[in-house]
């Protein structure tokens, strides 16, 4: 009976296993017997890098040998003794994580030499007690993907595309989209301020990825979603270079659908006369500055994204009136990979990378059809602007093999995020007007930017792994350090957002202002968070048929306030990673594995700068008197108080004491897996796994100032001087005791004095935070045999809970950690339902057919089902609640639980690649292609307009609102069908 992970090369036979597409790892390891299955001792055994010459020699003592952390390419493995004839194994591919396992059969010397060729990989990786994909740059070539990593994860049974508010960021397992982890080379690259998505490299560097849906070692944290882990080209002994050029025009590219406003021929959704052309070219060499010792690779990539669109349309009068909106980004990439082979066993990597763009914003105000003009006929200027993203990153790596039983690498790296968004308006004051008829918001003021924001995010990581084999054990440990600076300044555009209410009802032809609305909002201050991590892995072969996974991993979060003085500290978080895998049949060819997890998430950087932060966010009303400024459509505001003042953020730093729930504890989701995969043939296999998910503790700012109220009249016979309903927010875990100190009566002489109160969660009245995942998926795959491969998953899903995660899509806000939801215990009256992103049925199917040698057509075919909808209003009874506007679940003051209004349809979309290579000669090569996305150019609907109460009505308590008109009008639709070009030309 052999060990578990081997792949046994029967290499008697001069025959080529079935190939499959490249299955990636960073060690090697096997066993050496002869044909009878006895173990072989003191054989010198040799890998080489065919690509940059790198050299390892072991001596097998007793059997086995392993070549650890070996830097990503193809290698060859040579088996040499006395007595036995040579015995090599070409094709072996390393990449980022696993192991590549060999079983080499050495011959008698009367036997001739005999070289095995092709990529002996087993279909079942019988070590792995992980989930996801692996992708790599042979599935792209061969297969229609968005060059982004988000195209690339959708690639992943159970990942579905998020919400338009957060740029359809996917959703993995059931988490929210902030809640992945994006990885390069190493460094961490996810955006620590909100979650949302990472940092944005050029495509072209990246080499291949996984993407880790579940069961992943105690190496990674700080995530309850998903890893994609990512790992960059490099250089070769052999020189390459070459320029490619891809191409999306727009006249290719086919419009959304249109949506007209309730009786009217005006638009709400105006998509006729979007334009959207992207072009890129990437200009690429690499090779060998000293051979076998010191190589190169570097990228140049310049780009063109420019698109118009329109906004909506209402009418003032006789007049249309219509935004238009131009966005352009014409920045250059650029990256590069520097490897230095000190020698064999020591090696120094440097990748750098800068994704720095400068977005230009502009748009004007268009009147039926012509841009608008002021009081002289002259045409009112373009308002333009600026958003800066993106920075200069950078990772250097060191390796050392310091023998047979010991490895260490040591990484450093830096990751930078530009986030400031300014015009040469700043000073004018954002303007919009509301129109009763229709809800619609019109933009009226001369702004750019509703927000003007300086500031910029850094992350520096410092890393240091061990790996320690031991007989049967492959142990390895390490520490992960952060430190994230977020600089953020932010202030409504000329200091104030006045929305001017228009009745266009009484009187269509002659609308009337009669309300403004003034918002005030800044934050700013320079904020640092600390994360720390040690952990401890061992992959053990208990027996020959059984692996077990066992990891610890211990996390500490800290979040730090402007003044520098820690508001979050949650120390010794311990994570317990447990999987098995078990050969049944002890032939490499199935498996059945288990695993557990759990994983901590950190507070996010959004967090502090809102919370712990000098933040000023109020809201008054008052009766429209007049314009202070016609230019500017800035409004006096000096009429009568309409509605009560909110006063949300008063400007003042506040006590960490006093924002923060003392009993505090982390974040975290805990994950069970069951599966069973198998080998059909050589070339099928097929795999049926179970997954549950649950997010155990949630962490969100909590209104505390009713059941505090209660408490404190309960507990002293005193009320609280402070608890206006909208005082206290305070970061908590939902559903329990809460601890703070404060002083009730605000620093005056009452009766309650400055103290550390526990308020019991009775008195709190919120309920536990709940999001639950459970997921069947069946997969079936065909290798690629050098004409064909399919990969295709059914997946059973279903999402459900009172709370999705970390944002929230309900209302699009990525306020990581802060979100509305929780804010009043109304709000959370019937949330308990299916959450956004459950889609409880879809099908992933992706493969590739070469009709001839240079000719492949590729398909990629994304189904799921749809959506849950809502319907969101005022609350009937929750004053606080009501303050909210149409953010509870009750329509018409009649409950409408979360998901109950149905879903949205089902999506289709398939795409299709071809390519065709061209040999040109010897040395230049070409590749043309063509990739049709939404081939078919179905257009459904995947988001809907959920706010059922119209937001214009009186807000008193037992008031029922009007109808919202634009309830359940589409918000969003399916990508339309476009064509991306591309001509790859490689000498």
């Amino acid at each position: 009976m052999q060990k578990l992970n081997k792949t046994t090369l029967a290499v008697a036979v001069a025959i080529c296993l079935g190939t499959s597409m490249p299955t990636l790892a960073k060690n090697v390891a096997g066993t050496l017997t002869t044909q009878s299955g006895v173990s072989v001792t003191d054989v010198k055994v040799t890998i080489e890098n065919t690509q940059t010459g790198l050299v390892r020699e072991a001596v097998s003592n007793d059997g086995d040998f392993r070549f650890p952390l070996l830097p990503a390419g193809t290698y060859k493995l040579t088996a040499e003794k006395s007595g036995y004839k040579t015995t090599t194994q070409e094709n072996i591919n390393v990449g980022l994580s696993g192991t590549v396992s060999v079983d080499l059969i050495l011959q008698d010397d009367n036997v001739e030499t005999i070289q095995v060729v092709g990529t002996a990989i087993s279909a079942v990786d019988l070590t792995s007690t992980s989930t996801g994909i692996r992708v790599d740059s042979f599935t792209l070539d061969k297969v229609p993907v968005p060059r982004d990593l988000t195209g690339v994860a959708l690639l992943t049974p159970g990942a579905t595309q998020g919400d338009t508010a957060f740029g359809n960021v996917a959703s993995i397992g059931g988490a929210s989209a902030a809640e992945n982890a994006y990885y390069i080379n190493g460094l961490n690259i996810t955006n620590f301020r909100t979650g949302v998505g990472s940092s944005n490299p050029p495509f072209e560097m990246y080499d291949s990825f996984e993407v880790k849906t579940g069961g992943y070692s105690a190496e990674f944290g700080r995530v309850t979603g998903s890893v994609i882990n990512a790992k960059t080209k490099s250089g070769t002994n052999e020189f390459k270079w070459g320029v490619n050029v891809f191409w999306e025009p727009d006249a290719l590219r086919e419009d959304r659908p249109s949506v007209r406003r309730p009786g009217s021929d005006l638009f709400l959704i105006d998509n006729t006369k979007d334009e959207n052309e992207f072009a890129e070219m990437n200009i690429w060499a690499s090779g060998a500055i000293i051979e076998d010792k010191l190589f190169f690779y570097g990228l140049y990539n310049p780009r063109s994204d420019v698109f118009d669109f329109n906004g909506s349309q209402t009418q003032s009068g006789d007049d249309i009136i219509q935004q238009i909106n131009k966005q352009e980004d014409t920045d250059a990439f650029w990256a590069t990979t520097i490897d230095w082979f000190i020698n064999d066993s020591n090696i120094l990597k440097v990748t750098a990378f800068s994704d720095e763009s400068e977005l230009v914003t502009s748009n004007y105000q268009s009147v039926n059809g012509a841009p608008a003009v002021d009081t002289n006929g002259v045409r009112i200027p373009d308002a333009t602007g600026v958003i800066k993203e993106g920075g200069i990153n950078y990772i250097v790596e060191y390796t050392s093999v310091i023998n047979d039983y010991f490895s260490l690498s040591a990484l450093y790296g830096v990751n930078e995020t530009d986030r400031t968004t300014s015009s040469d308006l700043d000073a004018n004051p954002a303007v919009y007007r509301r129109f009763d008829s229709n809800g619609a918001f019109v933009k009226s003021g001369n702004f750019a930017n509703f927000s003007v924001a300086v500031g910029d995010d850094k992350r520096e990581v410092i890393r240091l792994d061990g790996d320690l084999y031991l007989d049967d054990h492959s142990i390895r440990f390490g520490i992960d350090s952060e430190t994230l600076t977020a600089n953020a300044n932010t202030i409504n555009s000329g200091g104030a957002y006045y929305l001017i209410y228009i009745d266009d009802e009484t009187d269509p032809a002659n609308p009337e202002p009669y309300q403004v609305r003034r918002r005030t909002y800044s934050a700013g201050g320079e904020f640092e968070s600390n994360n720390f991590a040690y952990y401890i892995q061992d992959e053990w072969q208990a027996t020959d048929n059984l692996v077990i996974n066992m990891g610890l991993r211990n996390d500490s979060f800290e979040n730090k306030n402007g003044a520098g003085d820690s508001f979050v500290k949650l120390d010794n978080n311990w994570a317990l990673r447990l999987g098995a895998a078990y050969d049944i049949n002890g032939d490499g060819d199935s498996k059945v594995w288990f695993s557990y997890g759990r994983y901590f998430l950190p507070v996010a950087a959004n967090t502090n700068i809102r919370l712990s932060g000098a933040e000023t966010y109020i809201q008054e009303y008052k009766t429209f008197t007049g314009l202070a400024d016609a230019a500017l459509d800035i409004p006096n505001f000096d009429g009568t108080q309409t509605q009560a003042t909110q006063v949300f953020a008063d400007g003042d730093v506040p006590s960490p004491d006093e924002i923060v729930d003392t009993s505090l504890d982390a974040m975290y989701s805990d994950e069970f897996i069951l599966g069973y995969k198998f080998k059909l043939n050589d070339e099928w296999s097929m795999a049926v796994q179970g997954t549950y998910r649950e997010l155990a503790t949630t962490i969100e700012d909590v209104a505390i100032d009713f059941g505090l109220n209660k408490y404190l009249e309960r507990e002293f016979g005193a009320s609280c001087t402070e608890c206006s309903g909208f005082h206290y927010y305070v970061l908590t875990n939902p559903g329990t005791d809460l601890t703070i100190t404060t002083d009730p009566d605000a620093n005056t002489d009452g009766p309650l004095p400055l103290a550390t109160y526990t308020i019991p969660a009775s008195d709190l009245n919120y309920p536990e935070s709940i999001r639950k995942y459970a997921a069947v998926d069946v997969n079936v795959t065909k290798a690629w045999d050098g004409k064909w491969f399919l990969d295709a998953t059914y997946t059973w899903s279903h999402s459900w809970g009172n709370n999705e995660g970390y944002i929230r899509s309900d209302n699009g806000q990525d306020d990581a950690g802060l979100t509305t939801l929780f804010d009043q215990p109304g709000l959370l009256d019937g949330a308990n339902g299916n959450l956004p992103n459950d889609r409880r049925h879809s099908l992933k199917v992706f493969g590739s057919y070469a009709f001839t040698e240079d000719f492949n057509l590729g398909m990629n075919l994304r189904w799921s089902s749809g959506r849950p909808k809502n319907a969101f209003g005022y609350h009937p009874t929750d004053a606080f609640a009501r303050e909210y506007q149409s953010e509870s679940f009750f329509a018409q003051g009649v409950p409408s639980p979360r998901g109950s209004r149905g879903t949205t349809s089902s999506v289709l979309s398939i795409d299709l690649t071809a390519s065709y290579d061209i040999a040109i000669n010897e040395d230049y090569d070409l590749t043309l292609r063509a990739d049709v996305f939404n081939l078919l150019n179905t257009d459904t609907i995947t988001e809907v307009n959920e706010i059922y109460d119209d937001e214009a009505a009186d807000t008193a308590l037992g008031v029922i609102p009007d109808i919202n008109p634009n309830y359940g009008k589409p918000t969003a639709w399916q990508t339309p069908r476009s064509v991306r070009f591309s001509a790859s030309l490689r000498f």
